[in-house]
């Protein structure tokens, strides 16, 4: 079964912030690479996946003081280890780092998805980096459900 369909209650990590700044911010371009390079090596060692990047998570409903401190359309990488989301915030320093426990269909839900043409494409006359940006939408392979994808 897909884990959005479990309702075994279990403890969250979450590292929280501003979409714009975690996912299209040059300073954070690290994070698809970290979150691929582990998805790489759980697939490799068989392990099932037990980190999401969660939009607009729909759990800060029932936590508006965290809410409230975070400009909107944010943005939430949740996993069930403890360890990595203590990495993640060393990784992307300037985030909101929580806890929360639920089931996974809850902790994962969404109040609304940020699509891949949500930000502009850099400008390349202002792009300065070596390499090219991360492709818009990179953060969608992440998403709760398509852990198969």
């Amino acid at each position: 079964p897909s884990p959005v369909q479990q309702k075994q209650t279990q403890k969250f990590y979450f590292c929280l912030a501003n979409a714009d700044f975690m996912l299209n911010d040059e300073n954070n371009e690290h994070l698809p690479e970290v979150l691929r390079e582990r998805l790489r090596l759980y697939r490799e060692i068989a392990r099932e996946q037990d980190f999401w990047v969660v939009p607009n998570p729909a759990f800060l409903d029932a936590t508006p003081e965290v809410a409230k401190n975070v400009k909107q359309p944010c943005v939430a990488v949740v996993s069930t280890d403890k360890v990595w989301t203590d990495f993640i915030k060393l990784r992307v320093y300037r985030v909101y780092k929580g806890a929360i426990t639920g089931d996974e269909s809850g902790v994962l839900a969404s109040r609304t998805v940020i699509n891949a043409d949500h930000y502009k494409p850099p400008d390349p006359s202002k792009w300065t980096a070596p390499y090219a940006k991360y492709a818009p939408g990179w953060w969608e392979a992440f998403y709760p459900g398509n852990e198969n994808a």
